[in-house]
């Protein structure tokens, strides 16, 4: 099972991060997970316009990090 990771910001305080990790309504592959995984940061940004994208990763069936 693939899944997308995203690690947002706050705007204001860089240094304060969380990761979230999207529920998808159906499994998706290593390759829609690439092309599609900007455009839903977005859309969660779109609820949260206090927070910014660090980064985001596609992940095959590992456990969530830690200490980010």
């Amino acid at each position: 099972m693939i899944q997308i990771v995203m690690l947002f910001c706050l705007v204001n305080s860089p240094q304060s991060c969380q990761e979230q990790r999207p529920s998808l309504d159906q499994p998706i592959s290593l390759m829609e997970c690439t092309m599609h995984g900007q455009e839903i940061a977005q859309g969660w940004l779109a609820d949260h316009p206090k927070w910014t994208l660090s980064k985001w990763r596609c992940e095959a069936n590992h456990p969530p990090e830690r200490d980010l």
